[in-house]
């Protein structure tokens, strides 16, 4: 599974805050998932700004991921749980939980995931999708 997930006030951004883009640390050990090629063409850029309440759920019949996507925990006294998986059932054996609870936690994931979340706390999340033709 495409998949990378950690802590943006961990990363090593040499001094520069960038998460995604073209500098040399976002060539992370094992994924070039948040890395973009100073001259790669992009297309399809989304930004979602979202704040989920207590309880809410994704739908059920969401779509097998596409291009890339970063999702990232900006509110502090959060708790979200993202499921990832290679098939469309979610089978444990398949199956990567993420549960973010501190601000700055994140997942980047590509092409081919299948992702479901749930908010156990209010939890505000930025997500960044886009394709890299």
């Amino acid at each position: 599974m495409d998949l990378i997930t950690g802590n943006f006030y961990d990363a090593d951004t040499s001094g520069t805050g960038w998460v995604i883009g073209f500098s040399d640390w976002t060539r992370l050990p094992g994924s070039d998932l948040l890395h973009v090629p100073q001259d790669a063409p992009l297309s399809g850029l989304c930004v979602k700004w979202y704040d989920h309440p207590d309880g809410h759920v994704s739908r059920s019949d969401k779509q097998v991921s596409a291009g890339r996507t970063m999702s990232m925990l900006v509110t502090t006294g959060s708790h979200f749980e993202l499921d990832f998986s290679d098939e469309p059932d979610f089978h444990p054996d398949h199956t990567r939980t993420l549960v973010m609870t501190r601000a700055g936690d994140y997942a980047a994931w590509g092409a081919g995931v299948y992702h479901r979340w749930r908010c156990e706390r209010r939890s505000t999340i930025l997500t960044v999708r886009w394709n890299q033709d």
